[in-house]
């Protein structure tokens, strides 16, 4: 199953990378800040939200496995509300059909949490996206505690962010 996934939902920049000219993110650095706009034509950093967990959530609407996660990020969103925990989703826009249908999806499904536009994919390449969904937990101090590769639960979620 977890082949199935990586096949399925593997996809490659046609950019090489330069690690020495790029940061990335790592597990246990700081978070590195960007700035996206939203489904509803706002912008946002994720510095806006200092002091708060954070979990940012990558996500495409052609991926089966997102389309279903998203059922656990709208629990999770409504069952955090009291935690000071912040959900984030980053659509990986560059390799979508087009921005268009992303908004038609969010919005059809009325996502009660922050959906940020990565159309040309440099958020997603900064943290080294290579399967979908990946998510990461950043604490309140904005520092990368944990990235899972694969759908999430609610359950896990939650069960993360109190460790």
């Amino acid at each position: 199953m977890i082949l199935s996934f990586l096949i399925s939902n593997l996809f490659i920049s046609s950019e090489i990378v330069d690690a020495a000219e790029n940061r990335f993110v790592i597990e246990g650095e700081k978070a590195v800040d960007f700035t996206l706009k939203t489904v509803d034509g706002k912008v946002f950093n994720l510095s806006d939200y200092a002091g708060k967990i954070v979990i940012v959530n990558f996500w495409t609407t052609w991926c089966t496995y997102c389309q279903e996660e998203m059922e656990e990020l709208i629990k999770f969103r409504k069952e955090a509300n009291s935690l000071n925990v912040e959900l984030l989703g980053v659509n990986v826009t560059s390799s979508e059909q087009s921005e268009k249908a992303v908004i038609h999806f969010v919005k059809g499904i009325d996502l009660p949490f922050q959906v940020g536009l990565d159309v040309h994919g440099e958020v997603s390449k900064t943290y080294q996206i290579i399967g979908i969904p990946t998510t990461f937990i950043i604490d309140k101090k904005g520092i990368v505690k944990k990235k899972l590769i694969g759908p999430v639960t609610s359950d896990m979620l939650k069960e993360l962010i109190t460790q």
